[in-house]
Parts: structure tokens; C-alpha cells; sequence
């Protein structure tokens, strides 16, 4: 088995990484190195990066047209492993391999198709989530499942956390999909159920809406960190709140006023009002200030508590 292992983003070095120690990967697939701050010199993907330190050529495209297909051809690969790539393949991309060509989302397929699946899950507050080792389909997130792995969810994780431990399960369960590979154990079944679907967020969606539930706002906030972050407007300033005390099963329903800065509990943090109930933050940013826990954030802006916070 000849693998060529195509990925971009963090959350895909612990895979490689794993399939590497174990199988014979011939290239790395990944993006073209995007722009530093202020142009400055243009940065690795961290895929990239790890498959340098592995000492695995690298095969690096902003479109996957004839150059690539003849530059992935070269290396005579059987196999395609792809893990938070960025891109969508074709068919005349897919026909270089004789063997299987996989994906890994970190949903429960067909649940959570798309960009986003491991903030969707979040989001949505699911008190479940998976890794789906599927095959890959000309349309996005449609093929066939070989394994799938569950796992409960708490109701506080954030994205970052969430995609840190999805990182290492992911890998342990390519090595389990190839293993069936090679041995021909392989068995590929449809997905079953309604589809759902997952934008790529970005900062249209970081804005709170007081106005909604403490849990709806919960979820908001863990998703969107570390990115985009969620925000709000204190005083004609953004602020990002990033942190949140509990798990979202902890809210309670009180009546208040959404948007009101109502005090500070010291194991909770500070209480906003939300169209139904309290939420309570443990990390806030003013624009163009550092992160800070919540006593510090108080400490430095007096007037904080009693203040009345908009929707950004």
C-alpha cells in the first residue's frame, strides 16, 4: 500500500504522523503557504511542516489540475488518505488510485457535512459526536462509511478542545481502516439518515444576541473558539468574550434583562442577562487589549458591572 496522505490543517499531524510509523506514505499533499502578517514571508501549512520534520516530500497546489495530477502520478501512489485538506478532488484526481481513496470527517456522518463539523456539533449542543472513515465521493462528505467511532459530549467543550482530542482519536482510527485494508477485511456501508450541513463560520457569525437563551449563547461562545470568537459591544467598543463557566446542562431559566451586566459570582465569574436565563463568562477581551480572566477584567474597567452590552 502506497499512500499519498493529503491535509492542511493542524488537527491532520497526529494521523499522519500515526499512518507514517506504520504504513509507506510516499508524499504529503497540502496547500500552497499563505501570506504572513503584513506580507510578510508566506507560512507552511502545519501539515506541511510535520511532513518536513518526517522527511516525506511535499507536493504543495493552489488547484489540483494537470501539474498536480502529473506530480501526484510520480510518485506512484495506490492509496489516498485525506484528512482536513481544504480542497475538493475530481474524478481525474481520483482515478490516479487503484486502491481506496478515504476521507476522514469528524462527525456521524451524514450528520454535520461540511466545513465546520466539529463546531456544528457544539453548537447544536449534541451530547454526541464522532470520526466517520469514509470513502470519498465526487460530492462533499457522500461516500460510503468503513468505520465509525462515537463519543459523548459534556456540554463544555470549546472548538480548540474538541479538535485536540479529535485529533488523536482520528488517528488511531486511520491506522484501524488501513489495517482492514490490507488484510481485505473492508466493508463500506451507505450512510443512513436525514443530511445536515455545516457553513464555514467566520466573523458573521461571532456577534451574541443577547436576546437568545444562556444556553444558545453557551454553545456560541464555545464554538467560535479560538476562532472567529464571539463579540459584543461594551460602550461603543468590541468585546470578545471567549470563556464560560459550566457545562450547558448547569444554566438555569431566569427572567432578566438580556444584555445586562447583573454582578459576579466567585466560582461562576460575571453574570450577563440572556432572553432566558444567566450566562456566566470567565473571559473577556476589550479590542486591541490582551485576554483576561474575569476578576481582572473587572478590576480594570469599574464600570463593567450594571453596564448594558449590545449585540455587535
Amino acid at each position: 500500500m502506497r499512500i499519498l496522505f493529503a491535509g492542511s490543517s493542524e488537527i491532520a499531524i497526529p494521523t499522519l504522523t500515526a499512518v507514517t510509523a506504520r504504513y509507506e506514505v510516499c508524499a504529503v499533499l497540502t496547500n500552497e503557504p499563505k501570506p504572513g502578517k503584513r506580507g510578510r514571508t508566506p507560512i507552511p501549512t502545519p501539515v506541511e511542516t510535520a511532513a518536513c520534520e518526517l522527511g516525506l516530500p511535499v507536493l504543495r497546489f493552489d488547484r489540483l489540475g494537470k501539474d498536480a495530477r502529473e506530480a501526484v502520478a510520480a510518485h506512484g501512489c495506490d492509496t489516498l488518505l485525506c484528512f482536513a485538506y481544504g480542497r475538493i478532488f475530481g474524478p481525474k484526481f481520483l482515478s490516479l488510485f487503484s486502491g481506496e481513496v478515504l476521507n476522514i470527517h469528524p462527525s456521524l456522518l451524514p450528520e454535520f457535512r461540511g466545513p465546520a463539523p466539529i463546531q456544528g456539533a457544539i453548537l447544536h449542543q449534541k451530547t454526541e459526536s464522532g470520526i466517520s472513515l469514509q470513502k470519498l465521493d465526487l460530492k462533499m462528505d457522500e461516500g460510503d462509511l468503513l468505520l465509525v467511532r462515537r463519543f459523548p459530549l459534556t456540554g463544555d467543550e470549546t472548538a480548540r478542545s474538541l479538535t485536540e482530542y479529535v485529533a488523536g482519536e482520528a488517528a488511531l482510527l486511520a491506522v484501524e481502516g488501513l489495517d482492514l485494508i490490507r488484510r481485505g477485511e473492508a466493508v463500506f456501508t451507505p450512510q443512513v439518515g436525514k443530511p445536515t450541513y455545516t457553513p464555514l463560520l467566520t466573523l458573521e457569525h461571532a456577534p451574541l444576541d443577547f436576546t437568545r437563551d444562556a444556553r444558545s449563547l453557551h454553545a456560541r461562545i464555545r464554538a467560535l473558539n479560538p476562532w472567529p470568537k464571539a463579540r459584543c459591544t461594551y460602550e461603543g467598543q468590541s468585546l470578545i468574550i471567549s470563556g464560560v463557566w459550566g457545562r450547558v446542562d448547569e444554566l438555569g431559566s431566569e427572567v432578566v434583562e438580556p444584555g445586562r451586566v447583573l454582578g459576579f459570582d466567585k466560582e461562576k465569574g460575571i453574570g450577563i442577562g440572556t432572553g432566558l436565563g444567566i450566562l456566566w463568562v470567565t473571559t473577556l477581551q476589550l479590542e486591541k487589549r490582551k485576554e483576561m480572566d474575569w476578576r481582572s477584567f473587572i478590576n480594570g474597567n469599574q464600570r463593567f458591572i450594571g453596564s448594558r452590552l449590545e449585540q455587535a
